[in-house]
């Protein structure tokens, strides 16, 4: 089966990171994987298997009109059953689509949904674009229930698939009365940093002894720009260290004994299923599915977003009581492997392209 993967571009990120790991999941598979980004490659890009080919068009504007006839010529070259596009590289995507009229759009529709999106991106484009697009892939229900109520799209031809990991840990659990903590998160309004800094004063304030890394792309250097203020105003500078983007993120996360999550809005984040493969005892706000990844608490622990109080005290507790949050670090591994893997991916995957078309050949350890 031919597939392409069409991403803006491959910059550290939750959607971008998903693209590589179903790009190598399905090559793995035996599939044939083309990977087409439209403005620039990323650091993601050396984390495709040696053998999927990857396209960067340079797209500077969205009438760029030589980047799209690439894309064209790629395609047509390329004679995919299905095209795969992630984000808002739908609209190119779409597009596209007329000029193939045999091989069918899915969309993996990664955006957290909440009031406050629907309020300044009610996407009411989609009602019209919807008619070209044949399946959507949603990171969580909330998405998918958005789509059926809201834009009346086909309920079968739109489905919850769980993000997956694609890395490799050492399998020991991690341990201790100092809090070594790693957040990776891009930096954004919605990914609660200030939150987090506002807990890290009171952690000081209470002479909580901890470090903290700060992993993730610059994306709005306003929120940056506050971040790196806020460390200098509250004094911070030997507990924060701001790490910014990473190639290897596995080699990162070993290094800590905590993974948390402070996000306002989220759809799955894919850090959180990292954490659980790196045995990281965990801390989430209660946001997106990461209530429903955590088993309510079974795996972590949960606190409200944008309450630095709750946050704070949920850490130094973690802290006094290693041997529950080892416990709950060791099934969160488990619960993470055994659920969340590329093979359950593909398998829901694979089930949801015969829906989308029904003569989709699947491969034959399926």
């Amino acid at each position: 089966m031919r597939i392409i993967q069409l991403i803006d571009t491959l910059e550290m990120g939750g959607a971008e990171r998903m693209a590589v790991n179903i790009s190598n999941a399905l090559h793995q598979d035996g599939n044939e994987v083309l990977v087409i980004v439209s403005r620039k490659k990323g650091p993601l890009s050396k984390f495709l298997l040696e053998r999927i080919p990857l396209i960067n068009l340079e797209k500077t504007r969205f009438f760029d009109f030589r980047a799209f006839y690439q894309l064209y010529k790629e395609t047509k070259d390329f004679n995919p059953a299905f095209i795969h596009a992630h984000g808002t590289s739908i609209y190119w995507a779409i597009i596209l689509s007329w000029f193939f009229s045999s091989t069918k759009l899915i969309w993996h529709d990664h955006l957290g949904v909440n009031e406050e999106v629907i309020k300044n991106n009610p996407r009411k484009e989609l009602k019209v674009l919807k008619r070209w697009i044949d399946g959507i892939i949603a990171v969580n229900p909330v998405i998918q229930d958005w789509w059926i109520s809201f834009l009346n799209f086909n309920p079968e031809k739109i489905k919850y698939i769980r993000n997956f990991p694609f890395l490799s840990f050492s399998l020991s659990s991690k341990s201790g009365k100092s809090l070594d903590i790693v957040h990776v998160a891009n930096f954004r309004q919605e990914k609660g940093h200030l939150t987090l800094l506002d807990s890290c004063k009171i952690l000081k304030s209470q002479q909580v002894k901890f470090n903290l890394r700060l992993i993730g792309q610059i994306l709005e250097a306003e929120v940056y720009e506050k971040v790196l203020k806020t460390i200098k105003t509250y004094k911070l500078e030997d507990e924060v260290e701001v790490v910014g983007p990473v190639d290897n993120i596995a080699s990162e996360l070993e290094k800590a004994t905590i993974g948390l999550v402070c996000s306002d809005r989220e759809g799955l984040p894919v850090s959180l299923l990292e954490y659980g493969l790196a045995n990281l005892q965990v801390l989430s706000t209660r946001v997106g599915n990461c209530p429903e990844v955590l088993n309510n608490g079974e795996f972590g622990y949960l606190v409200e977003p944008a309450s630095p109080d709750q946050l704070a005290s949920m850490l130094i507790y973690m802290r006094d009581h290693q041997v529950e949050a080892k416990e709950k670090s060791n099934k969160f591994h488990n619960h993470v492997s055994s659920n969340y893997g590329a093979k359950q991916f593909l398998k829901e995957y694979y089930s949801f392209l015969k829906v989308v078309n029904p003569h989709t050949l699947i491969p034959a350890s399926f």
